[in-house]
């Protein structure tokens, strides 16, 4: 067993002459795919102490009895990771050293978690009010922070990962990631159970704050490239020899097209654009899932913790899974699984009358979760070339983001107005319409498109 663990291992690192890799990023990636592993894994670990669909829904519930605000939770941190990214595409695309500037952009992202500390400290001295208040200012700084590092994070990946190993690599570390929120999970648990409210979530929180900084630590080490980026490029690209050379010799010299003019030409992109967009109107009932489970069996608090846990271990079956048959089946169809997986987690919460069944709401939101993970930038990237590549995914998250603040007006609405059925049930309408337009999304082969001024896509 030990003898063909270290086997698998070593594969996952193996680069072979037929992956077609440049040379200096084929000597770099043992190096940065093992520091980018444990970044993974305890960046993991962190998120599960304040779990964004489940531990902070859950803590805004003590606050407030707002199904919107509480649904607000993950939306806003959500939407403020996605609309800032079109804003940081061509800044990242002119970027000789991208990993660098993500470095710095990271420090950034994890000075808001801080002030988590510092609400939950404050809570018995300022009240629910102004504490909700500070909370969903705390939220918002977070989900920007982290717009703010996912384009740079998400291109230095795509600078240190060969384009042969990527589905591998973010299966392989994500499903160690995983093991690692497990662990998470347990601690929070168990500081929710045998803390006093609001220390317990203070205590939690500083954890989480620590051990964030550890995988900052790993992050850092990340060693670029020393080559062009064209260079680098071309090389990891898996384009045969005669698709460069039929493509236009202008193309890739030609200026690089606006956003309105990739989405007038892009028909493609276009299509992929609304199914995402619709697929997070089918994320509304996101928020609730943990509420709605603990407010129905009457359940402790710390029973978010361990639906998290039952998340995180659930995304252990999902990222191996994926990261398996990834590479085989492409992101497209990694991506549209995903949004099946999610229908049956919905359908189990509409008709599940005990908790123990309802655990499988959470399995297959991990599972779902976890393919979201691996295939949707994934796709993005394959929807384009690669010095478009910061541009479609700064578009992907910009355009789709709004719908992600949509999301929780309509949930809070149906759960206010009528009840959580309703909204499962509208949920999982969206999820079917998103689902069968991502099915009609077109993939691309690897490396084999150019979008040029006069070109029709």
């Amino acid at each position: 067993m030990l003898t063909r663990l270290k086997t698998f291992v070593k594969n996952q690192f193996a680069i072979r002459p037929e992956d077609n890799v440049h040379p200096e990023v084929a000597r770099l990636f043992k190096h940065n795919a093992i520091v980018n592993t444990f970044d993974i894994c305890f960046f993991f670990m962190a998120d599960s102490f304040w779990a964004i669909n489940t531990i902070m829904p859950v803590f805004a519930a003590t606050l407030t009895d707002s199904p919107f605000i509480i649904g607000l939770m993950p939306a806003i941190v959500n939407a403020g990771w996605f609309l800032p990214q079109m804003f940081m595409a061509k800044r990242v695309s002119e970027m000789p050293e991208v990993v660098t500037f993500g470095k710095r952009m990271a420090r950034l992202e994890r000075i808001p978690y801080v002030f988590f500390i510092i609400l939950a400290l404050l809570l018995p001295v300022i009240g629910n009010k102004i504490g909700l208040i500070a909370l969903i200012l705390v939220m918002i700084w977070r989900g920007v922070g982290g717009g703010m590092s996912a384009l740079p994070w998400q291109e230095t990946m795509a600078r240190v990962i060969p384009l042969s190993h990527r589905a591998r690599f973010f299966g392989f570390s994500r499903v160690i990631g995983q093991l690692f929120g497990v662990v998470g999970s347990a601690i929070m648990a168990l500081i929710l159970a045998r803390v006093d409210y609001p220390y317990n979530y203070a205590l939690g929180f500083g954890v989480a704050v620590v051990i964030q900084w550890v995988s900052y630590a790993f992050y850092h080490q990340n060693r670029e490239p020393d080559i062009s980026i064209p260079q680098v490029q071309d090389e990891q690209s898996n384009a045969t020899m005669e698709t460069r050379q039929n493509a236009p010799a202008d193309a890739h010299d030609a200026p690089i097209p606006g956003i309105m003019e990739i989405l007038r030409k892009d028909r493609n992109f276009r299509l992929y654009i609304i199914a995402r967009a619709l697929s997070f109107l089918g994320n509304m009932a996101t928020a609730f899932i943990a509420v709605y489970a603990i407010q129905t069996f009457n359940l402790n608090d710390e029973q978010a913790a361990i639906f998290t846990g039952v998340l995180f271990a659930a995304g252990i079956f999902g990222y191996a899974l994926w990261g398996a048959i990834g590479d085989r089946i492409g992101p497209k169809k990694i991506v549209t699984y995903s949004f099946v997986a999610w229908a049956i987690a919905l359908l189990i919460a509409i008709f599940t009358n005990t908790v123990w069944v309802y655990y499988l709401v959470f399995v297959f939101f991990g599972i779902y979760s976890a393919g979201i993970g691996v295939g949707d930038s994934m796709l993005i990237m394959e929807l384009s070339d690669d010095r478009l590549r910061p541009t479609y995914l700064g578009m992907a998250r910009t355009l789709t983001g709004a719908f992600l603040l949509l999301a929780p007006v309509l949930a809070g609405w149906l759960v206010n107005d009528y009840s959580y059925n309703l909204m499962f049930w509208v949920t999982l309408v969206f999820t079917l319409i998103s689902t069968v337009l991502m099915a009609q999304v077109r993939d691309f082969p690897r490396g084999k498109r150019v979008l040029t001024k006069d070109s029709d896509v």
